[in-house]
């Protein structure tokens, strides 16, 4: 999903990236094994397990990937430039100098213009994307930096924040929608949603919110907030969803949580909630009637898989489920994630372990379910590409992966790149991937830029990789 948000590529302080999860590999290379291009049915997990698998929809034209590459570079990252796009080295030419650190990014509807939320502050920044001049700042009156933000038209901003806006009524905790116009510099409505927004689709003309209680877990909701501020919202009572946060924190305390997984078909006009052990929601965005689906599948998919662990000193202990999913089109949903418990090693050390959930394709006209990749805990999809990729912590602490596997377009043979490698981030250009390992304090980031069409690794830069200001379409994951 695109829009701002602070979870993803984080620029902050001298530290570069903010990361989420510190992992390391041997440098980035291509798998051997590869065969790209070729047509076929069934695709092969990185088990070796063979795994049916439909044409993938078109999707979007990818597009080219000659053109410059906007990214923001530097320690402290403040510096933003333009990158080519094949090498993601520096080009020449004009360059700003950006005056806070960054926390995402969102496109105007004409490319022009490009937002960068604040790190720090309750402030949108406007530059020209153009002609790299500084436009100016939206301030947002509000207690916190935006969480999620996106254009709603041309002079519409969206952005969300986690903390309310003088409501004797809210709770802290409690996220806020904030509408500015961004050639005025100012705010023109505001509005608690007394609850927590857990992710978020921006639309051309509406933003699409999955929230949660404020506190502790209960009924997801479905909010739809339109380029006016307007929001409605509708219960979503099959599916629970949040955060309980233990009521003392010491190292052993554990919160438990439920992500639930947000997919928008913008074509269609209807919403997507993906939870784990649930029906999935479709929810009509005009009407806000729901409707439940159960899902069937093969026995042999729900059979365990192999515990991947997180060091306690690297993660909060963190137990339970956690879903996503992206509307692909045609039909399908993309829906993947991963199962979290709490357990003691040999030494009575708690420690996180992990067990993906895989990534399934739900056909939404029979709502059957299909296994395509039953490890991957990340997924990426453009232009009729499906990537699928990952980290895992093995039960010794030692940092691992399952590469990228790429399916599609159509019914291509899978392309397999970086064989048991942990990758954090792909992000995809045209027929270009750029695909990223943070490292670890004693080895560097690593950036691989792939030809997704050859099937081969143009370049790889080692060193805090570049946040690149790309402009996915905007209701894809």
């Amino acid at each position: 999903m695109t829009g701002g948000r602070r979870m993803a590529w984080r620029l902050a302080g001298s530290g570069g990236l903010a990361l989420l999860l510190v992992a390391g590999c041997a440098a980035l290379a291509p798998d051997s094994s590869r065969n790209a291009g070729a047509p076929a049915s069934t695709a092969t997990t990185a088990s070796g397990t063979p795994a049916a698998l439909p044409s993938l929809p078109s999707g979007p034209a990818a597009g080219s990937a000659g053109g410059p590459v906007l990214g923001i570079v530097g320690d402290p990252g403040r510096l933003l430039v333009q990158l080519d796009p094949r090498s993601l080295r520096p080009l020449p030419g004009r360059r700003l100098v950006l005056a806070d650190t960054v926390a995402g990014h969102a496109w105007s509807p004409d490319r022009a213009t490009l937002v960068l939320g604040d790190n720090d502050q309750d402030a949108l920044h406007l530059v020209d994307a153009r002609r790299l001049r500084t436009l100016g700042k939206v301030w947002l009156d509000a207690p916190s930096a935006p969480q999620w933000f996106g254009w709603l038209g041309p002079r519409r901003l969206l952005a969300v924040v986690d903390q309310p806006l003088g409501d004797p009524a809210a709770e802290p905790g409690d996220a806020a929608v904030v509408l500015v116009d961004p050639l005025a510099r100012r705010v023109l409505h505001r509005q608690n949603l007394h609850s927590r927004v857990q992710a978020a689709v921006f639309l051309d003309d509406r933003a699409v919110l999955l929230t949660t209680p404020v506190a502790g877990i209960g009924t997801a909701r479905l909010a739809v907030v339109d380029d006016r501020g307007r929001v409605r919202t509708v219960p979503l009572r099959a599916i629970s969803a949040g955060f309980e946060e233990p009521t003392e924190h010491t190292s052993d305390s554990v919160t438990e949580q439920r992500e639930a997984g947000l997919a928008v078909d913008a074509a269609g006009g209807r919403a997507f909630v993906v939870a784990a052990g649930t029906p999935v929601a479709e929810v009509d965005l005009a009407t806000l009637r729901v409707a439940y689906h159960g899902l069937s599948q093969p026995v042999s998919l729900l059979r365990r898989l192999a515990g991947w662990f997180v060091p306690a000193a690297e993660a909060k202990l963190v137990s339970g489920p956690l879903r996503q999913a992206c509307w692909l089109g045609d039909g399908l949903l993309a829906v993947w994630g991963s199962e979290a418990r709490v357990a003691r090693d040999a030494g009575g050390q708690p420690k996180v372990e992990d067990t993906p959930s895989g990534l399934k394709l739900v056909d939404t006209r029979r709502w059957t379910v299909r296994q395509v990749h039953p490890e991957a805990t990340a997924v990426r999809w453009h232009g009729g590409r499906l990537l699928a990729f990952g980290v895992r912590w093995y039960e010794q602490e030692r940092p691992g992966g399952i590469g990228l596997t790429v399916y599609g377009p159509g019914d291509r043979r899978p392309l397999r790149l970086f064989r048991n490698r942990p990758l954090h981030e792909v992000h995809v250009n045209g027929d270009l991937a750029y695909a990223v390992d943070w490292g670890t304090d004693d080895r560097k980031s690593e950036v691989a830029v792939v030809d997704l069409r050859g099937g081969r690794v143009l370049t790889t830069l080692r060193g805090a990789p570049p946040y690149l200001l790309l402009g996915d379409d905007r209701t894809a994951c």
